[in-house]
């Protein structure tokens, strides 16, 4: 090898490691993964991309997504540790499990959207509203539904029944199910009680025919319900284009909350779903989740949910997750590159 050729060899090496692309080189490929929308917004994301192209300055030059759906953040464990996702959309309990369980070396790295945060939506457990079930304890012997076993619903679910004494096979039935079947199992009886997410939420209520039993509030305050995670080697060996990834993830999130583009986004977000968007009125308002417009996660809204997992017994280990467990080198480059996101939100 002449001296020449070492000196490329050199420099391509140090680019690798430091995470840069050659100028020539194929932008990298990021599997996202995601649950039910518009909730989890990656698939309305790539949408907007076709839409605005003008908003991902670093779409196809430095990286590509690609989102691929879940059930749930817990089946999400598997596929980031086979290599067949680079981010996943995890909850609390689903990190704990792929450090725990998995020995992934799993990072949180951005917000997805936060629950029970005070003057925003909660998840919230509905029952039909000719059920005689009046109370959390009238659950007793009946059937609750969850979307996967060890997810943030699931876990807010456990705990709450745990605080009037009722534990999972003793005294209750856990349903799987899909958060889309949902509905269909309680208006069929098949399940007495189950978790509702919006837009599901506000047109169960609309109609009179069911109504809340608690919310996971109640139980878990203010909690990082979904959050990106990706796979250390991956992040580490990928960093430039992780952070072009987040400055236009970022910048299309702030771009969807922003009230001025509310009608557009929207139409957007209803023209994916197949809905009407009356159906979605409630989108980025404080009828909706939370949602840190600057793409900053609540860490302490993370551990607080593995912890009482440990205590319910739902995950056999706790981990500390702060700071081993956090990057947010991505999403902080993000802020600095974009500035101060949009003020305001819509209130209707």
């Amino acid at each position: 090898m002449n001296s020449g050729t070492k000196a490329v060899t050199a420099a391509l090496l140090a680019m690798a490691v430091a995470g840069v692309a050659p100028a020539d080189a194929k932008p990298w490929t990021i599997k996202i993964g995601f649950a039910p929308p518009p909730g989890h917004m990656q698939p309305i994301i790539e949408k907007l991309e076709k839409v605005h192209p003008e908003l991902f300055h670093h779409l196809g030059k430095t990286y590509v997504d690609q989102g691929i759906h879940f059930r749930g953040s817990t089946p999400q464990i598997q596929a980031l540790a086979i290599g067949d996702l680079q981010i996943a959309a995890f909850g609390p309990e689903a990190l704990a499990l792929s450090v725990n369980n998995a020995h992934l070396d799993t990072r949180m790295v951005a917000d997805v959207f936060q629950d029970g945060v005070p003057g925003y939506r909660s998840l919230t457990y509905v029952v039909r509203a000719d059920s005689p079930i009046k109370t959390v304890e009238e659950l007793k012997g009946k059937r609750i539904a969850t979307n996967a076993i060890g997810s943030a619903a699931d876990t807010a679910m456990r705990a709450m029944l745990e605080t009037v004494g009722l534990h999972d096979r003793r005294d209750y039935v856990v349903v799987q199910a899909a958060f889309q079947s949902m509905p269909a199992l309680l208006r069929e009886g098949k399940v007495d009680c189950a978790p509702i997410l919006q837009p599901m939420l506000v047109q169960m209520e609309k109609t009179g025919k069911f109504r809340a039993l608690f919310k996971g509030r109640d139980v878990m305050g203010a909690t990082e319900t979904v959050f990106l995670a990706g796979y250390g080697k991956f992040l580490d060996g990928n960093q430039a284009a992780m952070m072009d990834f987040m400055e236009d993830y970022v910048r299309s999130r702030q771009w969807f909350m922003n009230p001025q583009n509310r009608t557009a986004a929207i139409g957007i977000i209803a023209d994916f779903m197949k809905v009407s968007p009356s159906l979605l009125s409630y989108l980025f308002t404080r009828h909706d989740y939370y949602r840190a417009p600057d793409g900053q996660p609540n860490i302490p809204g993370v551990q607080r949910p593995i912890d009482l997992a440990v205590k319910l017994g739902v995950l056999k280990r706790d981990v500390q997750i702060a700071p081993k467990y956090v990057d947010l080198r991505f999403v902080d480059e993000a802020d600095k590159r974009i500035g101060k996101p949009p003020a305001g939100e819509a209130t209707e």
